[in-house]
């Protein structure tokens, strides 16, 4: 009599793995741990994040009374009124604002920059000049007391061209302020002291300040990447570096999620022998796919979930521009790649072992080669076409991880040779993975006792 095959001649083959899948997916998704820790979560610290900032850039809250200044010379003084005007606050919060926006693509600095009057905090403050440096004690008290917003005291020497004190060292100024003076209050108060003895001094030295200041105030870049067809693109430095990082994470989180509720999964059943029931209505092989299938459901759902926040983030951002449909197409495809990989290693060393911390010894090789792109990370976007990237993209199984960082760290195209030539090589290496954890699978799935060796799997590969 014939051989049957059932996982390829039953016609209900497909059926049973499809229920296997379906039962993974659900005993996964569908619990209060998955929806919490993998879909609540997420959501949870987005909103805190955007708490927390809009709480950070708050306004600080109004603030009105006098600031006391010694000033014995009677220049610098004159200065500090204007320094501390509501349109020198707001312009400051502006020029804060443009310079942490250069990391940004061009006009969503612009979009920061019309936000930075809401965000300049809101102050009152008259300034005392005094020239009698003798009533230091009475003005040091009226601080204590809270009569005073703060007290400086300006001495000459800080006043000097080259300001040193007698001893030689530099001159500085005296903030005196109350205990409970907001930090971001005093920092205003000696900014815009410090200014102030800066023009006074410019002043002195019969310059205008504000013409020094324009001479002295460093340009912006427009940073252009020439191709080697001769055009040009502008330079991103968040497409350069966070990213690509953000890619592989999302890739990293998606598929690593899964694998580990595989491997927990697979072992949790060997161990109470409920695979033994499992294997009394399907194949080896039929519980193998099934399970891969349910868990690829899972973690595209999470892919999706993932990738769907940052893509809201960066467009909420306006760069949603850096993202194009081929880098989500490729992304999809090492997707699979990556997801295949790890499955078929936590599947497979799942069912050889007992408990989680005899898996640990087999699944460390793999680990360390899966390492690989998060320890290159910045050399790979830094010279996504450099000669460590191109031959990282070769590595099985960390060709998915190499290669989704260098298509989204480049500005100029990877070559379309190695980009087909990774997704050929990578799938033709899946195939080898496959085979080889199927093997490992039906042997170990209703094996006992000890834990085999990197060496024994070797020989369960041959033998199956």
């Amino acid at each position: 009599m014939a051989d049957r095959r059932p996982d390829r001649r039953d016609p209900a083959a497909m059926r049973r793995v499809l229920a296997v899948a379906f039962r993974e997916f659900r005993h996964t998704v569908l619990t209060k741990g998955f929806i919490f820790g993998a879909l609540l979560m997420p959501v949870i610290m987005v909103v805190m994040i955007a708490a927390i900032g809009a709480l950070v850039g708050s306004q600080m809250a109004p603030v009105s009374g006098t600031l006391a200044v010694i000033d014995p010379s009677g220049t610098v003084a004159v200065f500090v009124p204007a320094e501390l005007s509501p349109d020198a606050i707001a312009e400051e919060a502006r020029e804060a604002l443009e310079r942490n926006s250069t990391l940004l693509p061009k006009g969503t600095g612009e979009q920061a920059v019309a936000q930075a009057a809401a965000l300049a905090p809101r102050i009152d403050v008259k300034v005392d000049p005094v020239a009698d440096a003798s009533l230091e004690e009475s003005l040091r008290a009226k601080v204590q007391s809270g009569e005073l917003l703060g007290l400086a005291i300006v001495t000459a020497d800080v006043l000097k061209p080259d300001p040193r004190d007698a001893e030689g060292n530099p001159a500085t100024f005296a903030l005196i302020v109350p205990t409970k003076s907001p930090p971001r209050l005093t920092g205003l108060l000696e900014k815009a002291v410090a200014t102030s003895i800066v023009k006074a001094r410019v002043k002195a030295a019969g310059t205008d300040y504000s013409s020094l200041n324009s001479l002295l105030s460093v340009p912006g870049t427009s940073v252009r990447r020439l191709a080697a067809d001769g055009t040009e693109a502008s330079e991103s430095k968040v497409a350069k570096t966070l990213l690509p990082m953000g890619f592989m994470m999302l890739l990293w989180i998606a598929t690593f999620t899964s694998g580990n509720y595989l491997l927990t999964t697979t072992i949790e059943e060997k161990s109470n022998k409920v695979m033994e029931v499992v294997l009394s209505a399907v194949s080896p092989m039929q519980l193998l796919c099934g399970k891969i299938l349910g868990y690829a459901a899972v973690s595209a759902l999470m892919l999706v979930m993932y990738g769907g926040l940052g893509i809201a983030a960066l467009a909420a951002a306006a760069m949603g521009d850096l993202v194009s449909p081929g880098m989500l197409a490729l992304m999809l495809v090492y997707f699979v790649m990556a997801y295949a990989f790890v499955s078929i290693m936590m599947a497979s060393v799942g069912s050889a072992v007992n408990d989680l911390r005899e898996a640990q010894s087999l699944v460390t090789p793999a680990m360390l080669v899966l390492m690989l792109p998060l320890m290159l990370w910045l050399p790979i976007s830094e010279q996504p076409n450099g000669w460590l990237a191109t031959i990282a993209s070769f590595v099985p199984p960390a060709i998915p991880f190499v290669m989704i960082l260098r298509v989204t760290a480049s500005s100029e195209p990877i070559a379309i040779w190695q980009v087909a030539l990774s997704i050929v090589w990578g799938f033709a290496w899946v195939g080898v993975f496959l085979w080889a954890g199927a093997k490992i699978f039906r042997v170990g799935v209703l094996m006992q006792g000890k834990p085999p060796t990197p060496k024994e799997l070797l020989k369960w590969v041959r033998m199956a």
